[in-house]
């Protein structure tokens, strides 16, 4: 069963109508217990980190938060591998973030332990 979060990342991935075969969507948890979300953009060149929800989240997050990001489909809603690319996991690390949940489908999902 997949974490709550999960479908918070997935309404929120799903926010603005897009034409796009997969949205992203991120939901980081503060250590104060507050929720912050972000979405990818549409963007030229998808391969630019600035564009990726996860970096778009990292401006709003604390130390020792938790990360969860979700790829869907929006058609059929189902979950594919959302993996932070290596330039987002950097800058998640670099924001002293505790753990990454991401989804690889829509029963099973991967984690990423960045502090001990």
């Amino acid at each position: 069963m997949l974490p709550s979060m999960f479908r918070v990342a997935a309404k929120v991935a799903m926010s603005k109508k897009d034409k796009r075969n997969y949205c992203i969507g991120a939901v980081g948890i503060r250590h104060d217990g507050t929720i912050v979300k972000s979405r990818n953009s549409s963007a030229p060149n998808d391969r630019n980190p600035k564009v990726h929800a996860e970096y778009k989240l990292s401006k709003k997050l604390d130390k020792y938060a938790t990360v969860f990001v979700v790829r869907i489909r929006p058609g059929d809603k189902s979950f594919a591998l959302a993996k932070p690319c290596p330039d987002c996991e950097r800058v998640l690390r670099s924001k002293k973030v505790r753990t990454i949940y991401y989804s690889i489908s829509n029963y099973e999902y991967g984690v990423i332990s960045l502090i001990k």
